[in-house]
This record gives C-alpha cells, structure tokens and sequence, in this order.
C-alpha cells in the first residue's frame, strides 16, 4: 500500500472515530437530558396512544378549568400556569409527538387535535367547564374546540391567535416570507431529524439552544433542549407544518361566526412586525400592521363580551415577554364566568 493510500485510509478512520465520538456524546446528552427532566404531569392513553398533560390548582364546582393551548412548547405557559393555579385549576398538555406527549398516528389536523384535546380531557377527569387559552395556531385549536363543543366551554383568551384568513389578507410579500420559511423550517428539520436521532448534531443544536428555545422562559430552557432532542419534536413540527395551510382551510371551513355569550379576551402584540422593518418594504409593514389589527379586532366580535386588549413592548409570545398580562387576562375571565 501506497503511503498517499495508508494516509487516506487512516484520515477515514479518524474520520469515523470523531463520528462515532460525536454520536456517542450526543446520546449521552439526550439520554442525561430525558433522564433529568421526566414529565411533570401525567400521561394519559387516548387510543393507543398516550398525551402529557400537567394540572395544577384545585378544582371545585365554582372553578372553571383553565385549559391552555401552546404554539408548540406547552413549557411556553411556565410563567403563567403556576400564577393561575392560585386563583383556579389549570391545565397545559403537549400535543401529540411534542413535549413529553408520544407521536399520533393521525394527520395533524386541526380537527384530529381538537378530538385528541377533547378524549385526553375526559381521560383524565377534567371536567368542563373549561375556559381555553391558546396562543398563535393554538388559538385556532381552541376556537375551534369551542365551535365544536360549544357546551363545555365557559370563557376564552386569545394570545396573538392566528387568524384563518391572514394568508389570504396579509400583504403578498408578506405571505410570501411566511410560506419560504415554512419551506426552509421543513427542508431543514428533514435534514436534522435523522441526525439528531443518532445523536450527531445533538452537541451543535445544545450549542444554539439559547437561540433555538429563545421563545421560552429562561428557566425552563433547559428542559426544552430535552424535549427538541426526543425523536418525535423535529417530525412532529414538519408534519404540523405542512399541515399549516390545510389548518387555515379547515377553519375556514368551519365557518365560526360566534362563541356565544362567552366572556372573550384577545390579546395582540402591535410592536412585533416592527423586526421585519429593512426586510420589506416599510409600506408593507405598515399595511401588515393594520390587517393584523383588523383580524384580531374580527376575533374579539365573536362574542357581545369581549375585550380587545393592545400589549406594548411584545413580542409574538406575549406569555414570555408580559406574562401578568395573560394572567391578569385569565383572572377577568374566570371572574365574568363565576358570576
């Protein structure tokens, strides 16, 4: 053998001694992770199938149940729950395949989560009524579980919720960006996810976490990371995702014209498309500022007993960056229910 080829032979060997390493390490990093941080709630089989879910605060006939619906991290509502539990009983849950919450084998759509919603609550003795919480997407979940269980729920708030028709009315360069960054997120998380099951990327994406889990309260990132690196968090996302667009349909579809007499609050964030000034055109955050205004201002109509509430200095989540606002929020519903 040539001394060029002993060379090449021994570089690939290195090569897969640092692989095999890395992926060692990253699994030991997983492994440590799920290890230090068990669920905290309980988990609960709806067909075969079992979801997280974590209650805190008592319950009594006069205390609805709050019920909160996260964008993806159920950790997102960590500096809200416990503020909650004193005054009312309180639940969060991960979806399927999120958190601590195993994988479905259902499309995810926004029906197929409301009725998982819906069989993970009556499994585990949670009894209506219920006033829902959902942010981002998760709004749509809620009133969509509203529409079709009118009867069990009591009250509502909405945190800077989606809205089913801003594709349709944002601004076109607008929409445009959302759509590239659900192709780019799904490109990239297909590219990631079998990586990250053998444990390959596991120390970069521990590296990043601050950044990847910037939408979390710092206290619970920790945690967060050992929720990303479960196996199901990166497959979970894409197919939610891709769903995205169907989602908004669905909604549509359904034709929510009302929640009733409920009390309602909705929430917006009005800073936050100011980052995306320099990325487009300033006429066109303008113009996205003030659809968003109108869509959020059409969710707080669906109900005679609303409150639309505008949150300075916010980003999309408002749960992380003004956490007494979301609660303050639930205690004046739970208040206009009791009475």
């Amino acid at each position: 053998m040539s001394v060029k080829s002993m060379l090449v032979v021994g570089g690939l060997f290195l090569l897969f001694v640092l692989i095999g390493w890395i992926c060692y390490t990253g699994s030991k990093i997983k492994r440590d992770l799920a290890n230090l941080y068990p669920p905290p709630g309980q988990l609960v089989d709806v067909g075969g199938y079992r979801l997280h879910i974590n209650c805190q605060g008592g319950a009594n006939e006069n205390t609805p149940t709050v019920v909160m619906e996260a964008a993806e991290f159920s950790l997102s509502w960590d500096s809200v729950q416990p503020e909650v539990a004193k005054f009312t009983r309180v639940c969060t849950y991960d979806r399927a395949g999120l958190g601590w919450s195993e994988a479905s084998p259902y499309p995810r759509t926004a029906a197929n989560i409301v009725e998982e919603l819906h069989t993970l609550l009556e499994q585990a003795g949670e009894k209506p009524p219920y006033v829902l919480v959902g942010h981002s997407k998760g709004g749509m979940y809620v009133r969509l579980f509203a529409h079709t269980y009118p009867n069990e729920v009591a009250g509502m708030v909405l945190v800077d919720s989606s809205h089913e028709e801003q594709e349709l009315r944002f601004p076109e360069t607008i929409t445009e960006l959302n759509r590239k960054g659900r192709v780019q997120t799904i490109t990239l998380l297909d590219i990631v996810r079998p990586l990250n099951s053998i444990g390959l990327v596991t120390p970069i994406i521990k590296n990043n976490s601050d950044v990847l889990l910037g939408t979390l309260p710092e206290n619970v990132r920790e945690m967060g990371l050992a929720l990303v690196l479960k196996d199901t968090f990166f497959r979970t996302v894409v197919d939610e995702t891709e769903a995205l667009e169907d989602t908004f349909a669905e909604i549509r579809a359904a034709k929510i014209t009302t929640l009733g007499e409920m009390p309602l609050i909705v929430l917006t964030a009005v800073d936050q498309f100011d980052a995306l000034e320099g990325q487009v055109a300033a006429e066109d955050v303008e113009q996205l500022k003030s659809v968003a205004l109108e869509l959020q201002t059409e969710l707080s109509e669906l109900s005679p007993k609303r409150k639309l509430m505008l949150v300075n200095e916010s980003g999309h989540f408002i749960q992380v960056d003004q956490p007494q606002v979301v609660i303050d929020a639930i205690r004046e519903v739970i208040e206009a229910v009791r009475h």
